[in-house]
């Protein structure tokens, strides 16, 4: 019986390794909040009614949020693209255009797209169709 309940936590343990691996190393959007902590996931979205941030963590097969995060404007201090060079951070605005970035910040009323070291554009957040990770 004691083996069989240390064959459970190791499968147990294991599986939660994986899941924390797997977060961890895929692609998406880094935001760091004030606290020091970060969360990744792959999709940003802004509730219009109270403003607060939804970052989809995990998706259905369908692209459908399966997991996700609610977070306070003023608890984000930083949204980056992850690591890798090649990944970037699409913001679709009305009427078809797509900007490309690695980074941008938040205000109430817009996002400031960084589009160079030492170029960027406002967005009204009302002009945002969607704000997505691509590898």
């Amino acid at each position: 019986m004691k083996t069989y309940y240390l064959l459970a936590g190791i499968v147990v343990a294991v599986l939660m390794a994986t899941i924390a691996v797997g977060q961890d190393s895929g692609g998406g959007f880094v935001i760091t909040l004030k606290n020091g902590s970060a969360i990744r996931g792959r999709t940003l979205s802004r509730d219009e009614k109270n403003g607060k941030l939804m970052l989809t963590m995990t998706e259905t097969s369908s692209a459908e949020a399966k997991s996700y995060a609610v977070i306070a404007m003023d608890d984000a201090d930083s949204i980056k693209a992850s690591t890798s060079d090649s990944d970037s951070i699409r913001i679709r605005v009305k009427g078809g255009s797509e900007l490309k970035c690695r980074e941008f910040a938040l205000g109430p009323d817009k996002v400031t797209v960084k589009l160079g070291s030492r170029s960027s554009v406002d967005v009204p957040w009302d002009q945002i169709d969607s704000i997505s990770f691509v590898q």
